[in-house]
């Protein structure tokens, strides 16, 4: 199976034994009311209450996502982000310095006949260090190295089909062109780049998670930036034989980068990736997990836990100093 869905919060939550009920509330309107209806659901099965108001006394970071993704306003600025087509060319623009993976083809999907069609369509980057996804979603990918026959593809059309704001109401996905990207990876030191997401407040970087051997064995961690020390060296948490951080300068350049990416929102997260040949953007994600997410400790994601509590107070405090951004 060559797609996988990069999405833990979510997956947690939706039970494939119900697609009846996910085609019943995809139908349902897409307004912050209904939003908070459905995506509710989902946020009292994760945290086992509903979700409090961003500026109540016990709020999680959690809380501030699910307010702000529930709502259907959203800037041009957000969605030239969120659009994983024009997200490379926006970061390009406000931080040259960045490396950016080659675009070899967007596929507008209305085009896309069937899955055998798709098939045919990406026949020329078969075999190749290439993958496609969705420009209009969130999590998925298809690596065209590995890809033998037609039924592999069919996660990815199906994604590429929907309109990604109805499966968790994240709304700044409502109404985006639906389009395939296929696109050059990354060149690595081995087998896939570590990921380094930037938690970021007023345009300040202030926790690195990075994410180490994302498609195998994989590990993540906490970090403060900008020293690069365990968030909580209580986490439980070591690193695995073969992972070292990268150098001290390159670290410092992602610091430079995720601020600047990060200057026009109130609260974002930057992914970079540590290529071969230089920092390469990945994404801005607006709401991580769709609010869901968990911090990373040897407890587990699967629930709140202290290490999660820590990083969410960091955020919430530097939320609470105000400043600008949206």
């Amino acid at each position: 199976m060559t797609y996988r869905l990069l999405n833990p919060g979510i997956a947690a939550v939706k039970d494939p034994s119900e697609p009846d009920a996910m085609r019943r509330e995809a139908a349902l309107p897409m307004t912050r009311a209904f939003n908070h209806l459905i995506a509710g659901t989902h946020f009292a099965r994760r945290f086992g209450r509903w979700p409090l108001p961003a500026e109540a006394p016990g709020a999680l970071i959690n809380d501030v996502i699910f307010d702000r993704m529930i709502d259907t306003r959203w800037s041009e600025l957000h969605r030239t982000f969120i659009d994983k087509e024009t997200a490379k060319i926006e970061a390009k623009q406000r931080y040259p310095e960045l490396g950016v993976p080659e675009t070899l083809m967007v596929i507008p999907f209305e085009t896309v006949e069937s899955v055998d069609h798709l098939f045919r369509l990406l026949q020329p980057f078969i075999g190749t260090d290439a993958v496609a996804k969705p420009t209009h979603a969130s999590g998925g990918v298809t690596f065209l190295r590995d890809l033998t026959e037609p039924s592999e593809l069919r996660a990815l059309y199906d994604l590429a089909s929907r309109d990604y704001a109805t499966l968790l109401r994240e709304m700044q996905y409502a109404g985006l062109e639906r389009k395939i990207i296929v696109e050059a990876m990354i060149p690595t030191h081995g087998s896939v780049p570590d990921d380094y997401k930037f938690h970021c407040i007023h345009g300040e970087p202030l926790i690195c998670q990075i994410d180490h051997a994302r498609f195998g064995e994989s590990w993540s961690r906490l970090f403060r930036v900008p020293d690069f020390t365990p968030m909580d060296v209580t986490d439980g948490l070591r690193p695995p034989a073969g992972f070292a951080p990268a150098a001290r300068d390159r670290r410092d350049r992602m610091v430079a980068a995720a601020r600047a990416l990060s200057a026009p929102f109130a609260f974002v997260r930057v992914d970079l990736y540590d290529g071969r040949d230089a920092i390469y953007f990945g994404e801005l994600t607006f709401t991580p997990a769709a609010s869901l997410g968990i911090a990373p400790s040897a407890a587990g994601v699967h629930e709140e836990n202290p290490t999660h509590r820590i990083y969410s107070r960091i955020l919430m405090d530097a939320l609470a100093s105000g400043g600008a951004g949206t």
